[in-house]
C-alpha cells in the first residue's frame, strides 16, 4: 500500500458487538499515509468485543504517522476492548495513536508479552502462548487465529503459471510484495513499476520481466535490502527484453544477499531527454538510462549483457552507479555485449569508488562505447584486493577524452590482477586509459594485451610497483605501431622501460594472458592464446567468479525505421539490428542523429534520406566502423554491405558527414541536393572540427570504401562564404 491518505476508513459509526473482533494486522505501507492506517469516524461502539492493531510496518516515512485515528468518545462501551502491539516505523516502535481515554486502549511493544487479542479471536480461543502467540482454540474455533468458521486452504501453486502476461498496466505496481514470485511476460506498463525483494517472502524470491515495454516516462525499480541481510535468503532477478523509449529507466538499488543474481540482458534503453526518477529514491538530480544504487555485492553477481543503453541529450549518461560498487567474498560486476551511446556524454559513470575484495570480479568484455567523453570513468578510489578487474575486447568508438578515467587512485594487492586486453581505442586527442592519482600495486599483476590506439600514447598514468608486483605487456599497437621494447612501451606511457615485462606477440605466458591464482596452464590454439583453469576458476581469463549463464539470445527479424513528414527537434535513436532506414520529407532542425552502420542489421543495411531539410546547425552523421577494426574486419563476411542513397537534401546552416570504414560491396550516393553554408556549423562529433576556418556542408573525414562504390554528387554544394 502506498500514497493513501487513509488505509482503513469506516465513514460512520462503527458497531462492533457481541463477541466480534476487527483486525488489522501484518500489512505493509511502503509510505505512510498522510491521516492515519485506520481511521474509525466519529468513534467506535464496542459491546464484548476487542478492535485490535498490531504488526503493521510503516516504510520511507519522514514523520511519526497515526496508526490508528478515532476522533470521538462513544458512549456505547461494554466490556469492549482496543490493542494495539509491535507497529513499527522504519522498523522502529514509533507510530503514534490518537485514541480517546475512554476506550482505556491498551498498547503494547514488539518485547513485550503477547496479547491473545492480537493473533486470536477472543471468542473462541482458550489460551495464547505468551512467547510466540500461538493460539489454542475453544470449542468451535478454527485454524491458527481460532476463526469460527474454518478457512479453506489455497490450491497448491506447484507447477503453476504465476506471471502476468500480455496486458497494458496504467497504475503504479508494487511487485512481490508478501510473495515468492513476481512475473510479468510482454506486459506494457504506463507508470511505475516497483520490486521491493525485502518485502517478498521466502527464502529464495525470484523476479522476472521478459519483453516488457515501459513507455510514458515509466521506469522500474528493483530494490534490495537497505540494512543488515537475512541468512539464507537469495534473490534471482531475471529482467529480458525490456523496451524503455520514453524517457523513462531502470534502477536496480541496495543490497542483495550471497548466491544472488541480478540480471539485465537483450534490452533496449533510450532517452532522448533526461530522465526524471522518482524522489523516495534518493538519486537527485541523477539521471541516466540505467542506474546501480549503492549496490553492495557480496557473493552475489550483477550482470548487464547484450543491452543497448542510448542517452543522447545534453550532459546524458548512459550507465550511472552511484555511490560507487562494493564487491566481495566472490562478488562480480560483468557487463558483456553493452552497446553505449551518448551525445558526447558519460557512457559509464561510477560516482563513487570501486573495492573488490575476497576473490570478487569487475569486467567490461566484448562492449562498444560510441561518442562518448569517457566510455568508463571513476570519481572515486579504486581498491582492488585479491581480486580481478578486466577490460577486455570493447571498442571505444570516438571519446571526446579519455577512454577509460580514473580520477582518484588505483590499488592493488594480494594478487590481483588488472587485465586489458584487445581493446580499440580510435580517440585523436586523449590516451586509450588514465588515472588522476598513483595506480599502486603489490603483489599483483597489470597486464595489456592486444590493445590497439590510434594515439602513439596509450596510457597516461604514473605507476608504482612494490615488491611482487609485474607489469605485464604483449602486442600492443599504439599509432600504427606494434610495439616490441621496454623502451617503446614507456614512450607510449607505460612508465620506466626497466620494470616493465615484454612478452612477443608469438608467446603464451600464463602470467600476462591469464589471472595467475586460479591457472593451472595456458597454451597456444589457433593462433590464440588460451588458460587452462584449475578449480574454482572461470572463463578465458581464469578469474574467481564465472559469468552466470544467460538465456539463449533471440533472433529478431531485421526492424525497418522510418522517420516521414515531421520535423524533428529532438535526437532519434536508431533500433540495434535496423535493416532499413528511411528519412523523407523530414526537417532536422537544430539536431545531429547519428546513423552508426555497425549496430545495424549485419547482413546488410539500406539507408535512404530523400528530401530532407537540414535547419539551424542540424547535421546528420552517417558513421561506418572504426579505422582500427581494418579494413578485414568491416569487410569481412559477417557485415553485409551498406546502401546510401542521399537525393533532394537540402541543408541551409547544416552539414551532411559521412565517415569510419563500410564494408565491401558498399555504394554511397549523394545526388540532387543543395548544401548551402553562411556560417559554419559546429561538428561537435568530430575531433578538431571546432576550429577549423573552413564551414563544409558536406564531410568526408576518414571516410574508407572497402571493395566498394565511390559516391558522387549532382548539384555541387554552394558555400556563401567561399
Amino acid at each position: 500500500m502506498q500514497r493513501s491518505s487513509v488505509v482503513f476508513y469506516s465513514s460512520d459509526s462503527s458497531n462492533i458487538y457481541y463477541n466480534s473482533w476487527l483486525q488489522l494486522s501484518g500489512n505493509l505501507c511502503r509510505e505512510s499515509p498522510s491521516d492515519a492506517f485506520a481511521f474509525l469516524y466519529p468513534k467506535v461502539n464496542l459491546r464484548d468485543s476487542t478492535v485490535s492493531v498490531s504488526r503493521n510496518q510503516f516504510m520511507s516515512s519522514t514523520v511519526s504517522p497515526t496508526m490508528l485515528l478515532i476522533p470521538q468518545s462513544s458512549r456505547d462501551l461494554t466490556n469492549g476492548a482496543i490493542v494495539a502491539a509491535c507497529n513499527t516505523v522504519n522498523d522502529e516502535e514509533e507510530a503514534y495513536y490518537s485514541i480517546p481515554s475512554v476506550y482505556n486502549a491498551t498498547i503494547l511493544t514488539c518485547s513485550g508479552p503477547c496479547a491473545l487479542a492480537t493473533s486470536c479471536f477472543p471468542a473462541y480461543t482458550s489460551t495464547a502462548s505468551s512467547d510466540g502467540c500461538a493460539c489454542t482454540c475453544a470449542e468451535g474455533g478454527h485454524g491458527d487465529a481460532c476463526l469460527p468458521v474454518a478457512v479453506p486452504e489455497p490450491p497448491s501453486t506447484d507447477g503453476a503459471d504465476l506471471c502476468v502476461r500480455d496486458v497494458r498496466v496504467d497504475v503504479e505496481v508494487s511487485a512481490g510484495v508478501g510473495t515468492s514470485v513476481a512475473c510479468y511476460v510482454g506486459v506494457t506498463f504506463l507508470a511505475d513499476v516497483v520490486v521491493d525483494v525485502g518485502s517478498m517472502s521466502g527464502s529464495v524470491r525470484n523476479v522476472t520481466l521478459a519483453n516488457c515495454t515501459f513507455v510514458r516516462g515509466a521506469s522500474l525499480y528493483v530494490v534490495g535490502w537497505r540494512s543488515d541481510l537475512s541468512a539464507g535468503e537469495r534473490v534471482d532477478v531475471l529482467i529480458s527484453g525490456l523496451e524503455s523509449r520514453s524517457g523513462g529507466g531502470v534502477v536496480v538499488a541496495n543490497r542483495f544477499p550471497p548466491g544472488s543474481r541480478v540480471t539485465v540482458v537483450d534490452s533496449v534503453l533510450i532517452a532522448e531527454k533526461r530522465v526524471a526518477y522518482r524522489g523516495d529514491h534518493g538519486l537527485g538530480d541523477a539521471s541516466a538510462c540505467l542506474v546501480v544504487q549503492n549496490v553492495n555485492l557480496t557473493g552475489s553477481v550483477l550482470t548487464i549483457a547484450r543491452t543497448q543503453v542510448a542517452a543522447v541529450f545534453r550532459d546524458a549518461v548512459g550507465v550511472l552507479f552511484v555511490g560507487g560498487v562494493a564487491l566481495s567474498s566472490r562478488g562480480a560486476l560483468y557487463v558483456d555485449g553493452l552497446s553505449v551511446q551518448t551525445a558526447l556524454g558519460l557512457c559509464v559513470s561510477v560516482e563513487g569508488g570501486v573495492a573488490a575484495s575476497g576473490g570478487s570480479v569487475v569486467a567490461f568484455v566484448d562492449s562498444d562505447f560510441l561518442l562518448c567523453e569517457h566510455a568508463v570513468s571513476v570519481r572515486g578510489a579504486v581498491s582492488v584486493s585479491g581480486s580481478a578487474v578486466a577490460l577486455v575486447r570493447s571498442d571505444f568508438l570516438s571519446t571526446e577524452d579519455y577512454a577509460v578515467a580514473f580520477y582518484l587512485t588505483v590499488s592493488l594487492d594480494g594478487g590481483s590482477m588488472l587485465l586489458a586486453k584487445g581493446n580499440v581505442h580510435d580517440g585523436v586527442s586523449r590516451e586509450m586509459l588514465y588515472a588522476a592519482g598513483a595506480v599502486a600495486a603489490a603483489g599483483s599483476t597489470l597486464s595489456f594485451v592486444r590493445n590497439r590506439a590510434l594515439l602513439p600514447r596509450m596510457l597516461s598514468l604514473s605507476l608504482s610497483l612494490a615488491a611482487g608486483a609485474h607489469l605485464r605487456v604483449a602486442c600492443n599497437d599504439a599509432g600504427g605501431r606494434v610495439l616490441s621494447t621496454a623502451e617503446e612501451y614507456a614512450a607510449a606511457g607505460f612508465g620506466d622501460a626497466g620494470s616493465i615485462d615484454v612478452v612477443g606477440c608469438d608467446a603464451c605466458d600464463r602470467d600476462t594472458h591469464c589471472y595467475a591464482p586460479g591457472t593451472a596452464a595456458a597454451s597456444m590454439r589457433n593462433g590464440v592464446c588460451v588458460c587452462l583453469c584449475g578449480s574454482a576458476a572461470y572463463g578465458e581469463a581464469c578469474v574467481p567468479v564465472g559469468a552466470p549463464a544467460l538465456p539463449p539470445a533471440v533472433g529478431t527479424a531485421s526492424s525497418v525505421f522510418v522517420r516521414e513528414g515531421v520535423t524533428v527537434r529532438s535526437v532519434f535513436v536508431l533500433p540495434a539490428g535496423a535493416s532499413e532506414v528511411t528519412l523523407r520529407h523530414v526537417v532536422l532542425d537544430g539536431v545531429s542523429p547519428v546513423l552508426y552502420v555497425p549496430w545495424m542489421a549485419r547482413d546488410g543495411v539500406r539507408i535512404v534520406v530523400q528530401n530532407v531539410s537540414l535547419q539551424n546547425g542540424a547535421v546528420l552523421y552517417v558513421m561506418g566502423g572504426g579505422a582500427l577494426r581494418g579494413a578485414g574486419a568491416a569487410g569481412s563476411d559477417e557485415s553485409g554491405p551498406v546502401e546510401l542513397s542521399v537525393c533532394d537534401v537540402e541543408a541551409l546552416n547544416g552539414a551532411l558527414v559521412l565517415t569510419g570504414t563500410f564494408p565491401a560491396g558498399s555504394v554511397l550516393t549523394v545526388t540532387d541536393s543543395l548544401l548551402v553554408a553562411a556560417r559554419s556549423t559546429p561538428l561537435v562529433y568530430l575531433p578538431g572540427s571546432q576550429s577549423s576556418p573552413y564551414a563544409p556542408v558536406l564531410v568526408l573525414p576518414g571516410l574508407r570504401l572497402v571493395r566498394s562504390i565511390t559516391g558522387y554528387i549532382q548539384h555541387y554544394p554552394r558555400n556563401h562564404n567561399n
